[in-house]
Protein backbone atom coordinates (compact mmCIF):
# COMPACT_ATOMS: atom_id res chain seq x y z
CA UNK A 1 0.00 0.00 0.00
CA UNK A 2 2.72 2.11 -0.18
CA UNK A 3 2.38 5.79 -2.01
CA UNK A 4 -1.15 4.98 -1.83
CA UNK A 5 -3.62 8.15 -0.41
CA UNK A 6 -6.39 7.29 2.25
CA UNK A 7 -9.48 9.31 2.20
CA UNK A 8 -10.26 9.80 5.77
CA UNK A 9 -12.77 11.25 7.21
CA UNK A 10 -12.36 13.35 11.29
CA UNK A 11 -15.16 13.80 13.38
CA UNK A 12 -13.78 15.76 16.27
CA UNK A 13 -16.17 18.68 17.60
CA UNK A 14 -13.39 20.24 19.89
CA UNK A 15 -11.11 22.61 17.18
CA UNK A 16 -8.11 22.22 19.10
CA UNK A 17 -7.95 18.23 18.87
CA UNK A 18 -8.99 19.69 14.97
CA UNK A 19 -5.62 21.26 14.70
CA UNK A 20 -3.80 18.89 16.42
CA UNK A 21 -4.74 16.37 13.73
CA UNK A 22 -4.52 18.48 10.74
CA UNK A 23 -0.18 19.38 12.38
CA UNK A 24 -0.10 15.48 12.44
CA UNK A 25 -0.87 14.77 9.06
CA UNK A 26 1.40 18.06 7.80
CA UNK A 27 4.42 17.63 10.02
CA UNK A 28 4.07 13.14 9.00
CA UNK A 29 3.48 13.92 5.71
CA UNK A 30 0.84 11.37 5.67
CA UNK A 31 -1.29 10.43 2.71
CA UNK A 32 -4.38 11.43 3.64
CA UNK A 33 -7.41 13.33 2.14
CA UNK A 34 -8.83 13.94 5.02
CA UNK A 35 -12.24 16.09 5.93
CA UNK A 36 -13.41 17.11 8.94
CA UNK A 37 -17.13 16.92 10.38
CA UNK A 38 -17.61 18.80 14.30
CA UNK A 39 -21.35 17.11 14.18
CA UNK A 40 -23.17 14.00 13.79
CA UNK A 41 -25.50 15.77 11.54
CA UNK A 42 -22.53 16.79 9.05
CA UNK A 43 -21.16 13.36 9.07
CA UNK A 44 -24.20 11.78 8.37
CA UNK A 45 -24.44 14.23 5.30
CA UNK A 46 -21.23 13.82 4.35
CA UNK A 47 -21.48 9.80 4.65
CA UNK A 48 -24.17 10.15 2.61
CA UNK A 49 -22.21 11.76 -0.28
CA UNK A 50 -18.62 10.74 -0.31
CA UNK A 51 -17.04 7.25 0.02
CA UNK A 52 -14.00 7.19 3.40
CA UNK A 53 -11.49 4.45 3.31
CA UNK A 54 -11.45 5.23 7.34
CA UNK A 55 -13.91 7.07 9.61
CA UNK A 56 -12.17 8.43 13.16
CA UNK A 57 -15.20 9.96 15.22
CA UNK A 58 -14.77 11.40 18.58
CA UNK A 59 -17.25 9.55 20.92
CA UNK A 60 -18.81 12.82 22.57
CA UNK A 61 -20.22 15.29 19.79
CA UNK A 62 -22.54 18.31 20.20
CA UNK A 63 -25.67 16.62 18.40
CA UNK A 64 -25.32 12.89 19.44
CA UNK A 65 -21.97 10.36 19.53
CA UNK A 66 -20.38 8.22 17.78
CA UNK A 67 -23.10 5.24 18.15
CA UNK A 68 -25.13 7.70 16.10
CA UNK A 69 -22.79 7.13 13.17
CA UNK A 70 -21.26 3.97 13.33
CA UNK A 71 -24.19 2.47 11.90
CA UNK A 72 -23.81 4.41 8.70
CA UNK A 73 -20.18 2.62 8.46
CA UNK A 74 -20.84 -0.64 8.43
CA UNK A 75 -18.63 -1.13 5.43
CA UNK A 76 -15.88 0.98 6.18
CA UNK A 77 -13.45 0.76 8.98
CA UNK A 78 -14.16 3.19 12.37
CA UNK A 79 -12.22 4.06 15.16
CA UNK A 80 -13.57 5.34 18.24
CA UNK A 81 -11.53 8.09 19.97
CA UNK A 82 -12.62 8.84 23.72
CA UNK A 83 -11.09 10.10 26.65
CA UNK A 84 -9.53 8.40 29.69
CA UNK A 85 -12.39 6.91 31.83
CA UNK A 86 -14.53 5.80 28.96
CA UNK A 87 -12.88 2.23 28.50
CA UNK A 88 -16.26 0.55 28.32
CA UNK A 89 -17.71 2.55 25.68
CA UNK A 90 -14.49 2.24 23.59
CA UNK A 91 -15.41 -1.67 24.17
CA UNK A 92 -19.09 -1.32 23.77
CA UNK A 93 -17.86 0.70 20.19
CA UNK A 94 -15.56 -2.37 19.29
CA UNK A 95 -18.57 -4.72 20.08
CA UNK A 96 -20.41 -3.27 17.40
CA UNK A 97 -18.95 -2.84 14.94
CA UNK A 98 -15.64 -0.62 15.20
CA UNK A 99 -12.16 -2.02 13.60
CA UNK A 100 -10.18 -0.05 17.10
CA UNK A 101 -10.32 2.58 19.43
CA UNK A 102 -7.97 5.06 20.60
CA UNK A 103 -8.03 7.00 24.58
CA UNK A 104 -7.40 10.68 24.69
CA UNK A 105 -4.83 12.25 26.80
CA UNK A 106 -4.00 15.87 27.58
CA UNK A 107 -0.68 15.53 25.49
CA UNK A 108 -2.62 14.41 22.61
CA UNK A 109 0.23 11.49 22.16
CA UNK A 110 -2.87 9.47 21.04
CA UNK A 111 -2.43 11.03 17.59
CA UNK A 112 0.92 9.40 17.04
CA UNK A 113 -1.05 5.98 17.17
CA UNK A 114 -2.98 6.88 14.01
CA UNK A 115 -0.96 6.32 11.53
CA UNK A 116 -0.27 2.76 11.91
CA UNK A 117 -4.19 2.23 13.33
CA UNK A 118 -5.59 3.31 9.69
CA UNK A 119 -2.64 0.96 7.86
CA UNK A 120 -3.68 -1.68 10.08
CA UNK A 121 -7.47 -0.48 9.70
CA UNK A 122 -7.41 -0.46 5.75
CA UNK A 123 -5.26 -3.84 5.70
CA UNK A 124 -7.42 -5.48 7.70
CA UNK A 125 -10.68 -4.56 6.01
CA UNK A 126 -8.70 -5.91 2.40
CA UNK A 127 -8.07 -9.09 4.06
CA UNK A 128 -11.44 -9.41 5.23
CA UNK A 129 -13.23 -8.43 1.22
CA UNK A 130 -10.40 -10.88 -0.05
CA UNK A 131 -11.59 -13.51 2.42
CA UNK A 132 -15.52 -13.11 1.07
CA UNK A 133 -14.33 -13.22 -2.30
CA UNK A 134 -12.72 -16.74 -2.05
CA UNK A 135 -15.33 -17.88 0.26
CA UNK A 136 -18.08 -16.72 -2.62
CA UNK A 137 -15.98 -18.00 -5.21
CA UNK A 138 -15.66 -21.74 -3.21
CA UNK A 139 -19.30 -21.45 -1.95
CA UNK A 140 -20.67 -21.24 -5.38
CA UNK A 141 -18.91 -23.77 -7.66
CA UNK A 142 -20.35 -26.71 -8.76
CA UNK A 143 -17.64 -29.31 -7.52
CA UNK A 144 -17.83 -30.16 -3.75
CA UNK A 145 -14.97 -28.48 -1.85
CA UNK A 146 -14.12 -29.81 1.50
CA UNK A 147 -11.67 -28.66 4.23
CA UNK A 148 -10.26 -31.15 7.22
CA UNK A 149 -7.86 -30.96 10.06
CA UNK A 150 -4.60 -33.07 9.94
CA UNK A 151 -6.51 -35.34 11.51
CA UNK A 152 -9.32 -35.51 8.72
CA UNK A 153 -12.06 -33.85 10.97
CA UNK A 154 -14.08 -32.07 8.70
CA UNK A 155 -14.41 -28.11 9.47
CA UNK A 156 -15.40 -26.71 6.03
CA UNK A 157 -17.44 -27.54 3.55
CA UNK A 158 -19.23 -25.54 0.96
CA UNK A 159 -23.21 -25.86 -0.79
CA UNK A 160 -22.33 -27.87 -3.53
CA UNK A 161 -20.99 -30.61 -1.35
CA UNK A 162 -24.23 -30.79 0.89
CA UNK A 163 -26.41 -30.90 -2.19
CA UNK A 164 -24.27 -33.81 -3.57
CA UNK A 165 -23.65 -35.84 -0.98
CA UNK A 166 -27.01 -35.21 0.99
CA UNK A 167 -25.86 -34.08 4.25
CA UNK A 168 -26.58 -30.89 6.32
CA UNK A 169 -23.66 -28.50 6.71
CA UNK A 170 -24.49 -29.11 11.11
CA UNK A 171 -24.10 -33.02 9.58
CA UNK A 172 -20.85 -33.35 8.16
CA UNK A 173 -18.79 -30.78 10.35
CA UNK A 174 -16.64 -32.34 12.69
CA UNK A 175 -17.13 -35.54 11.03
CA UNK A 176 -13.82 -37.80 9.74
CA UNK A 177 -13.62 -37.69 6.01
CA UNK A 178 -13.75 -41.27 5.86
CA UNK A 179 -17.97 -40.58 6.71
CA UNK A 180 -18.05 -40.29 2.66
CA UNK A 181 -14.61 -42.05 1.70
CA UNK A 182 -15.28 -45.92 0.69
CA UNK A 183 -11.64 -46.17 -0.42
CA UNK A 184 -9.61 -47.64 2.60
CA UNK A 185 -6.96 -45.97 1.92
CA UNK A 186 -8.35 -42.68 2.60
CA UNK A 187 -8.96 -43.28 6.23
CA UNK A 188 -5.54 -43.28 7.01
CA UNK A 189 -3.09 -40.79 8.24
CA UNK A 190 -4.20 -37.17 6.26
CA UNK A 191 0.04 -36.33 5.93
CA UNK A 192 -0.24 -39.69 3.65
CA UNK A 193 -3.33 -38.68 1.99
CA UNK A 194 -2.36 -35.52 1.25
CA UNK A 195 1.04 -37.34 -0.74
CA UNK A 196 -1.23 -40.00 -1.80
CA UNK A 197 -3.67 -37.45 -4.12
CA UNK A 198 -2.21 -34.32 -5.13
CA UNK A 199 -3.91 -33.59 -8.27
CA UNK A 200 -6.83 -34.60 -9.91
CA UNK A 201 -6.84 -38.68 -9.87
CA UNK A 202 -10.09 -40.74 -10.82
CA UNK A 203 -10.45 -44.33 -9.55
CA UNK A 204 -12.58 -43.70 -6.45
CA UNK A 205 -15.64 -43.64 -5.14
CA UNK A 206 -17.47 -41.99 -2.37
CA UNK A 207 -20.63 -42.22 -0.32
CA UNK A 208 -23.76 -40.59 0.01
CA UNK A 209 -25.67 -40.13 3.37
CA UNK A 210 -28.54 -42.63 1.90
CA UNK A 211 -25.44 -45.38 1.56
CA UNK A 212 -25.52 -44.92 -1.90
CA UNK A 213 -22.21 -44.64 -3.69
CA UNK A 214 -21.41 -42.89 -7.28
CA UNK A 215 -17.47 -42.25 -8.93
CA UNK A 216 -15.42 -39.20 -8.30
CA UNK A 217 -12.65 -37.28 -9.34
CA UNK A 218 -10.93 -35.85 -6.84
CA UNK A 219 -7.92 -33.70 -6.04
CA UNK A 220 -6.34 -33.20 -2.39
CA UNK A 221 -4.41 -30.31 -1.30
CA UNK A 222 -2.56 -29.58 1.74
CA UNK A 223 -2.23 -25.98 3.74
CA UNK A 224 0.63 -24.39 4.67
CA UNK A 225 1.22 -21.90 7.78
CA UNK A 226 3.74 -19.86 7.61
CA UNK A 227 6.30 -21.73 8.73
CA UNK A 228 5.40 -24.40 6.34
CA UNK A 229 3.62 -26.57 8.72
CA UNK A 230 0.65 -28.75 7.29
CA UNK A 231 -1.93 -27.04 8.96
CA UNK A 232 -5.18 -28.29 6.76
CA UNK A 233 -6.05 -30.60 3.37
CA UNK A 234 -8.39 -29.21 1.01
CA UNK A 235 -10.30 -31.60 -0.98
CA UNK A 236 -12.94 -30.97 -4.40
CA UNK A 237 -14.46 -33.91 -5.49
CA UNK A 238 -16.39 -34.08 -8.79
CA UNK A 239 -18.87 -36.21 -9.19
CA UNK A 240 -17.92 -37.98 -12.64
CA UNK A 241 -21.17 -40.70 -13.21
CA UNK A 242 -22.42 -39.19 -16.15
CA UNK A 243 -18.88 -38.96 -17.51
CA UNK A 244 -18.30 -43.01 -16.61
CA UNK A 245 -21.97 -43.94 -17.87
CA UNK A 246 -20.55 -42.12 -21.50
CA UNK A 247 -17.43 -44.08 -20.82
CA UNK A 248 -18.96 -47.52 -20.57
CA UNK A 249 -21.85 -46.58 -23.65
CA UNK A 250 -18.82 -45.87 -26.26
CA UNK A 251 -17.30 -49.07 -25.02
CA UNK A 252 -20.24 -51.57 -25.19
CA UNK A 253 -19.68 -49.81 -29.26
CA UNK A 254 -16.57 -50.42 -29.33
CA UNK A 255 -16.88 -53.96 -28.44
CA UNK A 256 -20.14 -54.88 -30.57
CA UNK A 257 -17.93 -53.40 -33.29
CA UNK A 258 -14.98 -55.30 -33.12
CA UNK A 259 -17.39 -58.66 -32.31
CA UNK A 260 -19.27 -57.04 -35.77
CA UNK A 261 -15.57 -56.86 -37.53
CA UNK A 262 -14.79 -60.18 -36.73
CA UNK A 263 -17.80 -62.28 -37.91
CA UNK A 264 -17.59 -60.33 -41.34
CA UNK A 265 -13.83 -61.27 -41.41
Amino acid sequence: MENERYKILVIEDDHLDQMAFKRLIESENLPYDYKIADSVSQAQSMLGSERFDVVISDYSLGDGTAFDILDLVKSTPFILVTGTGDEEIAVKAYKAGAYDYLIKDLERNYLKAVPITVENAIRHKRTEEKLQLLSRAVMSTDDSVYITDMEGKIVFVNKAFCETYGYTEEEILGRNSSAFCKESHLRTDARNICRDVCSWEVGFSHKRKDGGEFPVSLSISCVKDEKGNEIALVGVARDISERVLVEDKVRAINLKLKRGNRLMS
